[in-house]
């Protein structure tokens, strides 16, 4: 005789579910709910060709911006890198070789910010007004500001002042009165000179280009 399987052996004890669940709840807001799940799914199902299609247009458009984003990225790191080697070269006073990283800079990432300070940068060195003119026009609070003083000065010698106002939330606002009250005794218009200079000791008078404006208006 056979001795029966180990499993015949074990206690028949009834077991007790480990997780207990709960009655069926039966009310209007579940009934609501599942109305209302219903719906979504119908909705769904009729319209799966037109919102397939806003789903793989969503994820293109998402695909060409982030490939862009990492594109722009990309050109910045490099531009950055050239521009610092040129600083680097620029500080030691070795001119020509800080324009040569300048210049590859702005040629190969024009539209990177990093280009667009070594262009500022080759147009100071180089005393062209060519590269400081469009940075002038733009909006940009770190280069616009500068490169619209910058091209006032050059302009005194000329005898006109180019049409590029500074606005007195522009970090260079200090200079460009500086540069109008020159004009201004440079024609020889006195009365507007000293406007000019009530201006700058009234709102900078604790800057020493303040100072400068008191000589010039002795």
């Amino acid at each position: 005789m056979k001795r029966p399987p180990y499993r015949v052996y074990r206690g028949k004890g009834k077991e007790e579910p480990k997780v207990q669940i709960p009655e069926e709840i039966d009310t209007p807001q579940a009934e609501q709910l599942v109305s209302d799940l219903y719906k979504l799914l119908h909705f769904i199902s009729k319209h799966r060709a037109k919102l397939l299609s806003f789903l793989l247009f969503a994820l293109t458009i998402g695909g060409f911006y982030v490939g862009y984003k990492f594109y722009t990225m990309k050109a910045e790191m490099k531009a950055a890198e050239l521009v610092d080697r040129g600083i680097y070269y620029l500080d030691r006073g070795k001119e020509e070789k800080a324009l040569s990283y300048f210049e590859r800079a702005v040629k190969e990432y024009g539209g990177a910010p990093s280009s667009r300070l070594a262009k500022f940068l080759i147009g100071k060195i180089k005393g062209e007004s060519s590269y400081l003119k469009g940075l002038a026009s733009s909006k940009s609070y770190l280069l616009s500001p500068p490169s619209k003083t910058t091209l006032l000065t050059w302009s005194l010698d000329g005898g006109k002042l180019p049409n590029y106002k500074v606005e007195r939330q522009e970090w260079t606002h200090p200079e460009y009165l500086y540069d109008k009250l020159l004009f201004a005794l440079k024609r020889g218009n006195r009365e507007e000179a000293f406007n000019i200079y009530s201006a700058i000791k009234g709102d900078y008078g604790f800057l020493p280009i303040s100072s400068l404006a008191e000589r010039l208006m002795k």
